[in-house]
């Protein structure tokens, strides 16, 4: 038998005889092996490049606390009040809400050491001066209700109630609100023969609010300029809204409870632990600096 030194027919992807002795596969083979390297190579750098992407740093946490920002963007929106609303009925005013809302005795509900927190801000503040002349007919209106026992209600200052026009409200305190500046849309006036330390401020024609800013008028509840801070924590608790003003000092804002109530509050000016002033009022003008500055 002949020896043949060639295989049979190994099937359709079987070099034949002649393409086994061709020396061009030699080259393609090296340009098989070459391309598998280099996409070898390249997945391995993209798997490389993507875990390294992994153990980046997080982004930094960009949130600002309300209570360290200093803006005035932040300050809480003040619901607009009706400035039409008329004033309460004097027949009434034995049953206006005090500052605690029912009785003058303490919330038995809250801690007597802690205060619930609604709210934090930061508010800008202002001094306002106020100087005022002497009328020229001083008793055309008494006699003189207001007194050193006089009390700050959440709807106003003994009879003196808000909404009230002026004269209306000098009829009530029994003496001329002498203007301490000019007249106009809004201004503050002062009762000339009362207790020191009372403001009236008007505006639109009507009384909004008024600030105790020294001497002995109280509350009905008994907080006046010179009482403990927390003499109001512990009368109020959770009604108490506190804000932090650029100065250093704090408000605590009396929010009542009775739904009558809702566009009245009473703010306690809070410095070094102790009331420096207070004001009660109608929203808006209650919660501003100097009441005036959207005049």
């Amino acid at each position: 038998m002949e020896w043949n030194p060639e295989p049979q027919d190994q099937g359709p992807f079987w070099p034949d005889t002649a393409e086994r002795r061709s020396p061009r596969w030699v080259p393609i083979l090296v340009a098989v092996a070459l391309v598998i390297v280099v996409v070898g190579g390249v997945i391995w750098w993209l798997g490389r490049d993507t875990g390294d992407d992994g153990d980046a740093p997080a982004a930094a946490d960009n949130t600002e606390e309300l209570s360290e920002d200093t803006g005035s963007d932040e300050q809480p929106a003040i619901e607009d009040a009706e400035q039409t609303a008329e004033a309460p009925a004097t027949s009434d005013a034995s049953d206006a809400a005090d500052v605690t809302d029912a009785s003058d005795t303490p919330d038995t509900s809250a801690s007597p050491t802690s205060t619930t927190v609604a709210i934090t801000t930061t508010v800008p503040a202002t001094t306002t001066t106020i100087t005022t002349v002497p009328p020229e007919n001083p008793g055309q209106f008494g006699p003189p209700t207001l007194s050193n026992r006089s009390t700050v209600s959440t709807v106003g200052l003994d009879e003196v109630h808000f909404g009230m026009t002026v004269a209306d409200a000098q009829e009530a305190a029994g003496t001329v609100l002498v203007p301490a500046g000019p007249t106009g849309a809004c201004y503050h006036v002062v009762p000339h023969d009362a207790p020191e330390g009372i403001v009236f401020l008007v505006h639109a024609g009507t009384i909004e609010r008024v600030d105790i800013n020294s001497g002995p008028v109280t509350t009905r509840s008994g907080v006046g300029v010179g009482s403990p801070e927390t003499m109001v924590t512990d009368l109020f608790g959770d009604r108490i809204e506190r804000e932090v003003r650029v100065d250093g000092t704090v408000d605590l804002v009396f929010v009542p409870r009775d739904a009558g109530d809702q566009n009245y509050r009473v703010v306690f000016n809070i410095s070094e632990g102790m009331v420096r002033a207070y004001k009660s009022g109608r929203l808006p003008m209650v919660m501003l600096d100097t009441g005036c500055e959207t005049s």
